[in-house]
């Protein structure tokens, strides 16, 4: 994941607990992203 996210990093803790968190982050977008979609498909407007 640390070579994913920060792929010119070492794999010290910090740079492990970043990617995490970056990780993290974009799954919790997503999920915002998903359901914003879901709402605006189920309520039928442009």
């Amino acid at each position: 994941m640390r070579r994913h996210y920060l792929p010119n990093e070492n794999d010290n803790t910090d740079n492990l607990a970043r990617a995490i968190w970056l990780d993290n982050r974009y799954w919790e977008n997503m999920r915002i992203a998903t359901a914003n979609g879901i709402a605006l498909a189920l309520k039928g407007e442009p």
